[in-house]
């Protein structure tokens, strides 16, 4: 790292602080402000936004580190995320809106009949998201972090002091809190708004930072006679490195790939996180629709082939190394000039503190909005919520530093929450489409994850390198499922209440599933033209596909299959701009109501 490159580090800071401090009086107005921008983003905002806080630290190091011990094809288990974005994008991303919860889990009250059961339902998921999830998503960026600084700078391993609970404190440590003490400020300062603005910022130089890498890494490659042909004469090469798909054998491979073709993308669909909350801060329906479906594009199209590069170049440059989480900030190390390396670690800071701000801000809506103003602390000023909010920030990233202690792999950080959250994504679909989801539903499913999802780890756990969470994941489905649907049936034989009534009066959700509430209220459901959103839905997810493969094709030499995905992808397209504006036309002409209830 030079003088140059630390000054670019040093600009990138500087200016997220001040974004902070601009921001400040804005986001101090409300609770709703604070959260969600005041339901002010476009969605070209708002999809930005998640896309800088998708390429957090640990996010290229993941891909590459998959790519060196699986092949191209590892990526299936973010790239099948891809059908559950579009299917929120077309069922789910207005009905969100229109609903104007401010958090996910204040949907909870609105849907299901006020009792002790759903406050323990709200306040428990508050908890299990806002704080365990969280954490664990940030300890596993702050791992990464962790590995990019030790990579790139050469700090030393030895201890400065020790600290209670945090144990040694190496010039790294000191580093990456320095860091989390800056993303606090600016966020605790700021809300969502300063968050989504700095990931502008963010998004740009992770953009320039990524693919300047790739190229260099390709161009270096070239006269080897290119990166396909040099991949085949590096020690250790493997023939499947460079496949798209498994081979379909009856092996795990294969059962991983087929799984995640299947459930792998439920988590997305329904929305959640902070995608959700880049959502609900969206100033239209329209604008909540297309944030998700720019999000989409450029988290699979833009970004995939960058990380994918370098970690297959890897394999070439670094046949050897022990931990192949260490291949990406080695070959920016390795290959990136000054300036440019700057801009690089500029860019993964950034994706680290867009993580962090995100996560903290996401977490403390949770706190605030869902335990503490409707059930510690009732009829408070909006100043005093937001008060609140800020120091929840404060004790959510002392917990996550505590987990990242206790952190030691990136990839079974990502499997383990996905065993997990999996099986209960399918009620969460279903409570939008079917009035006999309650209450019991959720409760039963989450009971059933954990305890399945947990015990899946004693009985076929990961051994010689072979990776079993995709079976785990079906297994825990399954079991879940029945569990939950059994528990649905017994509980719902009364019809529908009156709260559930009211909730589709507000939304007026289309579907068979609502049919008796709608008989019952004599409400007819908004038009949503099903039969053009299942196209539009179908034909973006082939678009973007075909278009990801396309590249990748053109980048490995495989000309002849790129250029059949490429007509593919116009194919697809061509039916998109048919069907999306009248889509778009019928999320205008619905007006927004207020909240069911206070």
């Amino acid at each position: 790292m030079s003088t140059l490159d630390w000054i670019i580090v040093a600009i990138y800071v500087f200016a997220a602080i001040a974004i902070g401090l601009l921001f400040t009086k804005k986001a101090s107005a409300s609770t709703t402000d604070f959260f969600v921008a005041g339901r002010s983003l476009p969605w070209y905002i708002a999809g930005t936004s998640m896309v800088a806080t998708t390429f957090s630290s640990d996010t290229p190091l993941f891909v590459a580190g998959a790519v060196r011990e699986q092949g191209v094809y590892a990526n299936w288990i973010w790239w099948i995320g891809l059908i559950g974005i579009m299917v929120s994008v077309f069922f789910f991303a207005n009905l969100w809106r229109r609903s104007q919860v401010l958090t996910e889990i204040e949907l909870i009250r609105l849907r299901y009949d006020s009792s002790i059961f759903v406050d323990g339902l709200r306040i428990f998921k508050a908890l299990f998201d806002g704080v365990f999830i969280n954490s664990i998503i940030i300890a596993s960026v702050t791992l990464a972090m962790s590995k990019i600084i030790v990579a790139i700078l050469g700090l030393s391993s030895e201890p400065l002091f020790v600290l209670p609970l945090f144990g040694a404190i190496t010039a790294t440590t000191a580093i990456l809190i320095l860091l989390s003490v800056a993303a606090v400020a600016y966020t605790a300062l700021s809300g969502l708004y300063g968050v989504v603005y700095t990931d502008l910022i963010q998004f740009g130089l992770a953009i320039v930072g990524a693919i300047a890498l790739a190229v260099i890494v390709y161009v270096d490659l070239l006269p080897q006679g290119g990166i396909a042909v040099a991949l085949q004469q590096a020690p250790g090469f493997k023939t499947d490195t460079l496949n798209f798909f498994p081979e379909l054998n009856w092996d795990l491979k294969t059962a991983t790939f087929a799984i995640l073709l299947v459930i792998g993308w439920w988590n997305a669909a329904p929305g959640s996180s902070f995608y959700l909350q880049r959502t609900l801060a969206c100033r239209t329906e329209k604008d909540a629709m297309l944030s998700l479906y720019w999000f989409a594009f450029c988290h699979i199209v833009i970004r995939s082939w960058p990380w994918i590069v370098v970690g297959v170049a890897s394999l070439i440059y670094f046949p050897a190394l022990a931990d192949a989480e260490h291949a990406y900030p080695q070959m920016i190390d390795s290959f990136l000039p000054v300036g440019l390396k700057g801009v690089m670690v500029a860019s993964l800071l950034a994706a680290f503190m867009s993580t962090l701000d995100t996560q903290l801000n996401w977490g403390s809506s949770y706190l605030v909005n869902d335990i503490y103003q409707p059930f510690i602390a009732k009829n408070k000023s909006k100043h005093h919520y937001v008060k609140v909010a800020r120091y929840s920030m404060l004790v959510l990233a002392g917990i996550a530093l505590l987990v990242t202690t206790q952190l030691t792999s990136i990839l079974s950080a990502y499997e383990y929450i996905a065993v997990i959250i999996t099986p209960v994504s399918l009620v969460l679909i279903m409570r939008w489409y079917w009035w006999r989801i309650n209450v019991w539903s959720e409760i039963s499913a989450l009971i059933g994850a954990a305890v399945i999802g947990n015990a899946m780890l004693w009985i076929l756990p990961d051994e010689k390198g072979e990776h079993w969470f995709a079976v785990r994941m079906l297994i825990t489905t399954v079991i879940t499922l029945v569990l939950c649907l059994t528990v649905t049936l017994f509980t719902s034989r009364k019809g529908p209440s009156e709260q559930t009534k009211r909730f589709y009066q507000q939304l007026r959700i289309h579907g068979s599933g609502w049919e008796r509430v709608r008989v019952e209220t004599q409400v007819e459901p908004v038009s949503a033209g099903i039969k053009d959103n299942t196209i539009a839905c179908i034909s973006s997810i082939g678009f973007i596909y075909c278009l990801l493969f396309s590249i990748g094709y053109f980048i490995f030499d495989q000309l002849q299959l790129a250029i059949i995905n490429l007509v593919l992808a116009g194919f697809f397209g061509f039916i998109i701009k048919q069907k999306l504006p009248s889509i778009i036309r019928k999320l205008k002409e619905f007006p927004i109501q207020n909240n069911i209830a206070q």
